[in-house]
Protein backbone atom coordinates (compact mmCIF):
# COMPACT_ATOMS: atom_id res chain seq x y z
CA UNK A 1 0.00 0.00 0.00
CA UNK A 2 1.07 3.27 -1.23
CA UNK A 3 0.47 6.53 0.72
CA UNK A 4 0.92 10.53 0.51
CA UNK A 5 -0.33 13.34 2.41
CA UNK A 6 -1.12 16.93 1.68
CA UNK A 7 -2.43 19.82 3.38
CA UNK A 8 -3.94 20.73 -0.59
CA UNK A 9 -6.73 19.60 -2.36
CA UNK A 10 -6.00 16.66 -4.74
CA UNK A 11 -6.46 17.20 -9.01
CA UNK A 12 -8.98 14.22 -10.10
CA UNK A 13 -11.41 14.21 -13.26
CA UNK A 14 -13.77 14.64 -12.55
CA UNK A 15 -15.83 11.84 -15.27
CA UNK A 16 -12.46 9.95 -14.56
CA UNK A 17 -13.33 8.42 -10.90
CA UNK A 18 -16.25 7.69 -9.36
CA UNK A 19 -17.23 7.25 -5.22
CA UNK A 20 -17.95 3.89 -4.28
CA UNK A 21 -18.30 4.27 -0.36
CA UNK A 22 -18.03 7.26 1.84
CA UNK A 23 -16.57 5.85 5.34
CA UNK A 24 -13.64 5.65 4.19
CA UNK A 25 -13.74 7.52 1.15
CA UNK A 26 -12.99 5.56 -1.79
CA UNK A 27 -12.95 6.11 -5.08
CA UNK A 28 -12.47 3.61 -8.53
CA UNK A 29 -10.92 4.90 -11.69
CA UNK A 30 -13.79 4.17 -14.65
CA UNK A 31 -11.03 4.41 -16.80
CA UNK A 32 -7.52 3.85 -17.96
CA UNK A 33 -4.96 6.02 -17.45
CA UNK A 34 -6.79 8.33 -14.93
CA UNK A 35 -4.62 10.59 -13.51
CA UNK A 36 -4.55 12.04 -9.65
CA UNK A 37 -2.28 14.94 -9.32
CA UNK A 38 -1.15 15.31 -5.34
CA UNK A 39 0.87 18.11 -3.85
CA UNK A 40 2.52 16.37 -1.02
CA UNK A 41 3.93 18.41 2.33
CA UNK A 42 7.02 19.10 0.92
CA UNK A 43 5.03 21.07 -2.14
CA UNK A 44 6.70 18.24 -4.80
CA UNK A 45 3.75 17.32 -7.15
CA UNK A 46 2.93 13.57 -7.48
CA UNK A 47 0.96 13.02 -11.04
CA UNK A 48 0.00 8.94 -10.16
CA UNK A 49 -1.74 7.16 -13.26
CA UNK A 50 -4.11 4.47 -12.47
CA UNK A 51 -5.55 1.49 -15.26
CA UNK A 52 -9.35 0.85 -14.94
CA UNK A 53 -10.78 -0.24 -11.33
CA UNK A 54 -7.86 1.02 -9.01
CA UNK A 55 -8.86 2.34 -6.33
CA UNK A 56 -7.88 5.37 -4.04
CA UNK A 57 -8.74 6.04 -0.32
CA UNK A 58 -9.03 9.08 1.21
CA UNK A 59 -8.88 10.10 5.25
CA UNK A 60 -8.10 13.25 7.65
CA UNK A 61 -6.03 13.32 10.33
CA UNK A 62 -6.96 16.92 11.65
CA UNK A 63 -5.83 19.41 8.83
CA UNK A 64 -4.11 16.72 6.83
CA UNK A 65 -5.54 14.64 4.35
CA UNK A 66 -3.96 11.17 3.61
CA UNK A 67 -4.33 9.31 0.24
CA UNK A 68 -3.40 5.54 -0.21
CA UNK A 69 -3.74 3.23 -2.95
CA UNK A 70 -2.45 -0.25 -4.14
CA UNK A 71 0.93 -0.37 -6.57
CA UNK A 72 -1.08 -3.04 -8.63
CA UNK A 73 -3.48 -0.09 -9.70
CA UNK A 74 -0.95 2.05 -11.27
CA UNK A 75 0.48 2.02 -14.78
Amino acid sequence: MQELATTQDIGIGENDWGRISQDPVTYESVIDNAVVEIVDQENKLHKITFKKGGVIELYKNDSVLHIQWDEKDTV
